[in-house]
């Protein structure tokens, strides 16, 4: 009877054990889940079932571990269908690598070529290479030339100037066209005042901008005459040596520049006048009496002060109407060697222009322009 009721009672005390352990499994595994799930993993339940015989069945194992490898797969392919641009991305990275690619390969072509044609002595150039660079340069001037313009204006120019007489209508320029560029002594031949006085004078008023032409255009580099103040051309860009009236008869030599230099309206960097001895000494005035009147020194001398008057303001463009009339041979020689020296001058470079009728003066120009024919 004991026996019976022992019996009973481990029986009963072995099915609370379980159940204990069963809602511990439970509890433990719920745990987990919660866990996973924080963390962002999903659980895959699943059950395997023995027989009798404590041999497990295999299928379901196989259906977990496919199960198992197709998650991933599809989380790969959710993952691309969330980014529909990646692919394209990466096809663009592709073509960026491929055109990088080409261009350090033409760079390597081309540095092949330079190697090739600066080779040290001793060592041979292939005939194909030199000839490829030869072609290379060749194209690179012509591209340089068709599209780079670099043009270069005359210092003082007349293009197809024609000056038509009011009464008379003759032309005393006829479709005119000079170039005139800095740092060359210029003549510019005309006939002589016995055979023809106007033509000198009207190209002279022209050039000097006291008459505008009855057709083309006056040039001071890439200015048209029409489009500059007076005050800009007379007093600074042009510096002129007429026949008559070139200085001040009752002034000194430093009173003749003084009086140009104020009415020119510029700035000097150093006081008037310095610039106005310096300029006197450049031209080989040697006055020995400050305060001399210029209508009291030579005629070599008037001149120089002309000239120096001239050049005060810095001018571009110097024009001289026959300049050595009336001085001996010695004296016209010795203004011409300043004239010269004007002209091949650096700073500042100028262009300096002889109207004359003199084929000595003509002569001892680097560039002459004939106007008798």
């Amino acid at each position: 009877m004991s026996n019976g009721i022992d019996d009973k009672d481990e029986a009963m005390s072995t099915d609370t054990t379980n159940e204990q352990n069963d809602h511990n499994d439970q509890n433990t595994g719920n745990d987990q889940d919660a866990k996973a799930a924080e963390n962002g993993i999903e659980s895959l339940e699943f059950s395997v079932e023995y027989d009798d015989a404590g041999d497990a069945d295999e299928t379901p194992a196989e259906a977990v571990a496919a199960a198992a490898q197709e998650e991933p797969a599809s989380s790969a392919s959710k993952e691309s269908e969330e980014q529909p641009g990646a692919n394209a991305a990466a096809d663009e990275t592709d073509a960026n690598t491929a055109a990088t690619s080409a261009n350090a390969d033409h760079v390597d072509q081309t540095m092949q070529l330079v190697k090739g044609a600066t080779k040290g002595k001793g060592q041979k150039t292939g005939a194909s290479d030199g000839n490829a660079y030869a072609k290379t340069n060749h194209r690179l001037d012509r591209q340089v030339r068709d599209r780079v313009l670099l043009k270069s204006y005359p210092t003082f120019s007349l293009n197809h100037v024609t000056t038509t007489a009011r009464k008379t209508g003759r032309h005393m320029l006829d479709d005119l066209s000079l170039a005139f560029y800095a740092g060359t002594l210029y003549a510019v031949k005309v006939l002589g005042d016995e055979e023809d006085p106007e033509q000198r004078t009207t190209l002279m008023a022209v050039m000097g901008a006291f008459q505008l032409p009855t057709s083309g255009e006056v040039m001071s580099k890439s200015s048209n005459f029409t489009e500059l103040e007076l005050s800009e051309l007379r007093g600074h860009r042009l510096g002129l040596v007429p026949q008559r009236y070139a200085v001040r008869g009752d002034l000194d030599a430093e009173g003749n520049l003084l009086y140009a230099m104020n009415g020119s309206g510029r700035g000097f960097l150093k006081p008037k006048p310095v610039v106005a001895r310096e300029m006197l000494q450049s031209v080989g005035y040697t006055g020995a009496a400050k305060g001399k009147k210029v209508s009291e020194l030579s005629l070599l001398d008037q001149r120089r002060v002309a000239i120096a008057r001239a050049l005060c303001c810095d001018a571009e463009t110097v024009i001289l109407d026959e300049p050595t009339k009336g001085l001996d041979e010695a004296d016209a020689a010795e203004l011409l060697d300043l004239l010269r020296r004007i002209a091949r001058g650096r700073d500042p470079k100028r262009v300096v222009i002889i109207i004359t009728s003199s084929d000595a003066v003509a002569d001892a120009a680097q560039k002459v322009y004939d106007l008798t024919d």
